[in-house]
């Protein structure tokens, strides 16, 4: 009988253990956004919940005093939903499955905090016809924009190694695809029944084509692949008529294709024209700032750099009346780079401000309360020479809030906002940032 009662007490006890994690989390409806707070992991996931029209989701939800950041938005989050336009707050890493499927979805801008994109996230979104992709996710899912029909063109971000099976399916309208360097492969059937599309540049980094890429692409008529070994092919690739298509290969590379049993069955095979690998141009050179050091990277073999740093305070023989000078604090960078074989790269520029540091534990200059943060805004709003984790607000010139993001491991990525100018509040220090 002793047993027996331990064994009730046992499992009683377990009982509450479960009851209590189940507890960790719980639902919360706030201005109509419905959330699940996980208070273990101090997040918030937005849930479905009938949404419609234009909405600007919270970067946090509050419970029980506490703010939860809104890190994600739950699988099928606007399925089949009236929602047109959304705007995702910096906090959010995973978009689910299905998010936006089904949706009257317009237009999209996705965060760079976005590094997950679940499959079918925005399948069968007719109004679809604008979408900016962010440096910061590794794949295009399974079917991530099935049957789009007014999506006409799109860019593939150089983060993006693999297009998923069916990825741009059955996208009528799909005239434009621009593929970044680092795409390494191309899976089962993720151009098949593009209709509209007539030309596609494969970039050097593709190693794989799946099965039925291009299947049913009848307008398909020219292909360019920069790929010096010519990428391997699936077994399966009927529904593509290569007697009817071009291909322009590396000229160094040519004979490679021709001799290959799928790339020599094009109707012509011509080389890039201009090719020629002793005129290409370095990669433009990163900007970074970090601990204090200001660095350049290209990534062609070899680079050296030409840079001008130009302070907008030196000042020889200048006059004024009142003695009073105002300093502007920041310094204008500009870089290129050069290599043996190659041409000049296009110039990088960037902006290094002095901000106050008073009360900050920073690594920077603290002799004098001052810390240096870099901003570049060439292909988002990058600021480096952050402290880990620390929050950037932005705002346009008439005070608008354009949201905010978080530094990771010094350097913070920030969606260009549709503005020549915004603020960027950084601690009690406003930087005007001019976007180009």
């Amino acid at each position: 009988m002793r047993q027996f009662t331990i064994s009730k007490l046992l499992i009683a006890f377990l009982m509450m253990l479960c009851c209590g994690t189940a507890m960790a989390s719980d639902f919360v409806t706030v201005d109509g956004f419905k959330f699940l707070v996980d208070t273990d992991k101090d997040e918030a996931t937005l849930l479905p919940n009938n949404y419609s029209g234009e909405m600007v989701v919270p970067e946090k939800v509050a419970w029980k005093g506490v703010d939860y950041p809104v890190v994600a938005f739950s699988d099928q989050c606007f399925y089949n939903s009236g929602v047109s336009a959304v705007k995702i707050p910096g906090t959010v890493v995973k978009l689910g499955e299905s998010c936006f499927e089904k949706s009257r979805i317009q237009s999209i801008i996705i965060p760079f905090s976005v590094t997950t994109l679940g499959k079918k996230c925005f399948s069968q979104c007719d109004f679809l016809c604008d979408v900016i992709l962010p440096n910061s996710i590794a794949e295009i899912p399974y079917g991530c924009f099935w049957y789009c029909s007014s999506l006409a063109s799109i860019k593939i971000p150089s983060s993006v190694t693999s297009i998923g099976s069916y990825a741009f399916a059955y996208s009528h309208g799909l005239k434009n695809i621009e593929l970044s360097e680092g795409i390494i492969s191309l899976k089962l059937g993720c151009f098949s029944d593009c209709t509209n599309l007539k030309t596609l540049k494969l970039p050097k980094s593709l190693e794989e084509l799946g099965n039925d890429v291009f299947d049913g692409s009848t307008n398909l008529k020219e292909i360019r692949c920069d790929a010096l070994n010519p990428p391997s092919i699936g077994s399966r690739q009927d529904g593509f008529s290569r007697q009817d298509c071009i291909l322009s290969v590396p000229q160094a590379s040519i004979e490679f294709y021709k001799q290959n049993s799928w790339w020599g069955g094009f109707g012509i095979i011509n080389t890039i024209e201009g090719d020629n690998e002793d005129e290409k141009p370095c990669s433009v050179p990163a900007i970074t700032y970090t601990l204090g050091n200001l660095s350049f990277e290209s990534s062609t073999p070899g680079a050296e750099y030409h840079y001008t740093i130009k302070d907008a305070d030196v000042a020889t023989d200048k006059y004024n009346t009142d003695g009073k000078v105002k300093l502007n604090s920041k310094l204008d960078i500009s870089v290129y780079a050069t290599a043996d074989g190659y041409k000049a790269s296009d110039k990088a520029t960037a902006t290094l401000y002095w901000l106050n540091a008073e009360g900050d534990d920073t690594n920077n200059i603290n002799l004098v309360k001052t810390r240096g943060v870099m901003v570049t805004t060439d292909s988002d709003i990058t600021i480096s020479g952050l402290n880990d984790g620390e929050m950037v607000t932005f705002y346009s010139v008439n005070g608008v809030n354009l949201g905010s993001a978080k530094a990771v491991q010094g350097v913070l990525h920030f969606a260009k906002p549709n503005e020549s100018i915004v603020i960027a509040k950084i601690k009690g220090n406003d930087l005007k940032i001019a976007v180009r």
